[in-house]
């Protein structure tokens, strides 16, 4: 077993990936205060402290096992350690590039930490690999916990570039794995949203309310993290059927619920404005006051894929609000960007900026441009995405129809010779 502090090093780093307080680790095992000289250092683990730390973080006792010697683990370390990026990604890259190893244990904690790293970069592909690799690994070591977790997270990458098809099948069977009581609670609420959002993005909203409303109904002895994400899921669910007043109210409470998680806070406020701005009618004010609110929180807290979201929402509320130009120079800025959106965000993004076009008077090339983008979400399965795509380009039309804009022969921006080769 690990020595102190490297223990302890390790106990802190799976507790704070998997977002859990000390208090949530150590409940009905140990005190609070012992974990916390346990992670100093300050304590030496026992037999049946590793027990208890196995159970509630989920992972095999051999995690604990040999990571001094291992190039992996010492790559793991210095990777948990660091405050740079893209330094701890070359370094956990290396080691697993290097070291195959037959501690499965330890490559499938690095290769968790990696995707983790590549998703804060915004690589949407090189966690897509990881979480595949990670659904392998915890298929041979016949963990329950292991493979809901990396199926969990495969499902939502696939979601992310836009395979809604297999994403759904593997969110399927990482809920139904989950089901079992084999697993956390938390877990089994994870899996069970990405499942919502998946199932609703395949247009099957009836299953998706389902799911939404059975993941409510425990709400009030969930932590607070997952009942604001499962109130998140549910509005989201309420506004594609058309129940903005309700939606509203869920994320008025979800946004309550992480008042005190001011590194949260930024992520759940973009959240609720872009779903702002997707109900009818539109609620700009409410989108603008939230945006405001998470720019000035993105200043202490949140990556750089936080601040492009907000970059993509501030585009979308330009729009709303009739400033075409503004908005249209946003979604120029974003041109080198797309890669690192979401294939929602991006497809959602790219019709923005060929709506602008049609308005100031390109009308073939822009509708031509919507058209291959809905064409481009109905191959991919994403049902609701499509439909989304189809009622803007008539939206758009009618609004130029109207005279809503005035005709304009500027010359195509960088944005729209990038989207449109």
């Amino acid at each position: 077993m690990l020595e102190q502090p490297e223990f302890g090093q390790l106990v802190k780093t799976l507790r704070q990936e998997r977002g859990l307080s000390q208090a949530e680790v150590a409940k009905e095992g140990m005190s609070t205060a012992y974990l916390s000289r346990l992670e100093s250092g300050a304590r030496r683990p026992t037999a049946k402290v590793l027990d208890h730390l196995t159970r509630r973080l989920g992972v095999p006792a051999s995690v604990f096992q040999g990571t001094r010697t291992s190039l992996l683990g010492q790559a793991l370390a210095s990777a948990s350690s660091s405050d740079d990026t893209d330094d701890a990604v070359r370094l956990l890259g290396e080691a697993v590039q290097a070291e195959s190893g037959e501690d499965l244990s330890l490559r499938w904690l690095s290769l968790w930490k990696l995707a983790q790293l590549h998703a804060k970069q915004g690589k949407r592909q090189d966690e897509l690999a990881a979480a595949r690799e990670l659904t392998q690994i915890g298929d041979r070591l016949e963990v329950a916990t292991l493979q809901v977790r990396s199926r969990t997270l495969l499902a939502r990458c696939l979601r992310a570039v836009g395979d809604i098809d297999e994403a759904r099948a593997v969110a399927r069977t990482a809920f139904g794995a989950a089901g079992n009581g084999a697993v956390p609670v938390a877990d089994t609420i994870r899996a069970q949203l990405v499942l919502v959002s998946v199932v609703a993005e395949s247009g099957l909203i009836t299953e998706a309310r389902r799911l939404a409303d059975e993941l409510l109904e425990p709400i009030d002895v969930l932590p607070p993290v997952l009942r604001a994400e499962a109130l998140w899921s549910a509005a989201n669910v309420r506004i594609r059927q058309g129940d903005d007043h309700c939606a509203a109210g869920q994320l008025q409470r979800a946004l309550t619920e992480l008042s005190g998680h001011d590194d949260l806070m930024p992520r759940l406020r973009l959240a609720a404005s872009s779903l702002y701005l997707q109900m009818t009618p539109r609620r700009v004010t409410e989108a603008q006051q939230l945006l405001a609110e998470a720019e000035r929180a993105l200043g202490l807290f949140g990556g750089p894929l936080h601040r492009l979201e907000l970059l993509v929402l501030k585009a979308h509320l330009a729009f709303q609000q009739g400033a075409l130009a503004q908005a249209d120079a946003l979604c120029e800025q974003l041109t080198d960007a797309l890669p690192q959106l979401t294939f929602r965000d991006r497809i959602r993004l790219e019709v923005l900026a060929h709506q602008i076009r049609i308005l100031e008077g390109d009308r073939e090339a822009g509708v031509r441009r919507v058209e291959e983008l809905a064409l481009e979400a109905q191959n991919a399965s994403n049902v609701h995405l499509a439909s989304e795509v189809w009622r803007t380009l008539a939206e758009t039309l009618a609004r130029a129809s109207e005279g809503q804009a005035a005709p304009s022969r500027r010359k195509p921006s960088n944005f729209l010779e990038g989207v449109t080769r």
